[in-house]
C-alpha cells in the first residue's frame, strides 16, 4: 500500500485498522518482543515514516495509543515528509538539515 499518497483521514483509518490487528493478536500471544521478532507488519509504514518519528508509531500502535496529539504527530509526520519531498527545492545542494523534536512529541 503506498500511505504516501493517502488523504490524512484514510491513512487515519488505515493506523487504526493496523492498530486494531496489533491488539487482537496481542490478546491471543502477549509476548510483544516475540511479536516484534516475527512480523514485518510495521515495514510498508517504516518506508513512508521518517526516522524520529518511527519509533513513536511503534509504541502507540503496540499499546493501541489512540490520543489525538499522537495519531496527528504520526500522520503529519508522512503528510509533511511528503509534502516536503514533492517541493521543489530552491537549492539542490542544500541538505535536509535535522529537526529539533523537544517538546514536539508527546513522548519527549
Amino acid at each position: 500500500m503506498n500511505y504516501t499518497s493517502l488523504k490524512k483521514d484514510d491513512l487515519k483509518y488505515h493506523l487504526f485498522s493496523l492498530m486494531d490487528q496489533v491488539a487482537q493478536h496481542l490478546q491471543i500471544e502477549p509476548d510483544v518482543d516475540k511479536f516484534i521478532d516475527n512480523t514485518d507488519i510495521f515495514e510498508e509504514w517504516e518506508k513512508v515514516l521518517p526516522e524520529p518519528e518511527y519509533p513513536i508509531f511503534v509504541m502507540a500502535v503496540l499499546n493501541n495509543t489512540r490520543r489525538d496529539s499522537i495519531v496527528n504527530s504520526i500522520l503529519d509526520a508522512i503528510l509533511d515528509d511528503v509534502e516536503y519531498s514533492e517541493k521543489p527545492s530552491k537549492n539542490a545542494s542544500k541538505t535536509r538539515l535535522p529537526r529539533s523534536h523537544v517538546g514536539e512529541h508527546p513522548f519527549s
